[in-house]
């Protein structure tokens, strides 16, 4: 099962105007007027150059295990092992807003408009999450499995214990480079504004773990528990 699709960068943005509208200082700030024409900048050139693409692919569980180990940089204890002991079906994936909308966004700060690069770094950042999160909702619709008691979330190099190196196994197994994304050096991927990992289906249970591995001491965010929670709800 492999599938490519694009999604419109207008329905990208309606499906997460809530955190834009967290970018919004509150009426009573003298600095109000001015953030909202940058935002309403930002859509509009988020409109103008996003194309959100995105690929995922069925993956066996003892073929993920492969990819998984890498180059065997890993934590010893990781979040995403014991995800993996109640997992369901796994698929990798990859998707991006292409590199339009990224070297934009590198323009923008080049020319100093610090505040026009950033709502749109944040705006693109958005995004490419919510386009990760449609991959996962395709590859549960396409399996059949919507029951309510099982989702499918993403987990990506780099975070949870998955050294970011493990992108070039990732890489090597589901060859996203029909999507225009390529690896340099460090395994960053390019574009920028790219996301690419594996869609775990499970229990809604098995995504709610606790953040207590020894990689959540580093983590800053705790991402794991907002979408537990949003899961849940």
């Amino acid at each position: 099962m492999r599938e490519v699709f694009e999604v419109r960068p207008i329905d990208l943005l309606r499906s997460v105007a809530e955190p834009i509208r967290g970018l919004e200082p509150g009426d009573e700030s003298p600095a109000a007027p001015k953030v909202h024409l940058v935002i309403e900048r930002a859509r509009e050139l988020f409109f103008d150059t996003a194309r959100p693409t995105a690929l995922y692919e069925a993956i066996s569980a003892a073929d993920f295990e492969s990819v998984y180990r890498g180059e065997g940089g890993n934590d010893e204890n990781t979040p995403l092992e014991q995800v993996l002991e109640d997992a369901v079906s796994l698929a990798l994936f990859a998707v991006t807003l292409g590199e339009e909308v990224s070297d934009r966004i590198t323009g923008l700060f080049d020319a100093g408009e610090l505040a026009e690069g950033y709502i749109l770094d944040q705006v693109a950042s958005f995004t490419a999450e919510e386009l990760a999160g449609i991959a996962g909702q395709r590859f549960q619709a396409a399996l059949g499995s919507n029951d309510g008691g099982t989702a499918v979330l993403p987990y990506s190099p780099g975070y949870c214990g998955w050294n970011v190196t493990g992108q070039r196994a990732l890489f090597a197994h589901l060859e996203p480079g029909e999507l225009g994304i390529t690896l340099n050096e460090s395994c960053l991927m390019h574009p920028v504004k790219s996301v690419s990992g594996v869609l775990v289906l499970a229990p809604i249970e098995t995504h709610d773990f606790n953040p207590a591995f020894p990689c959540c001491a580093t983590c800053i965010t705790l991402d794991c528990q907002q979408r537990a929670a949003t899961l849940k709800g």
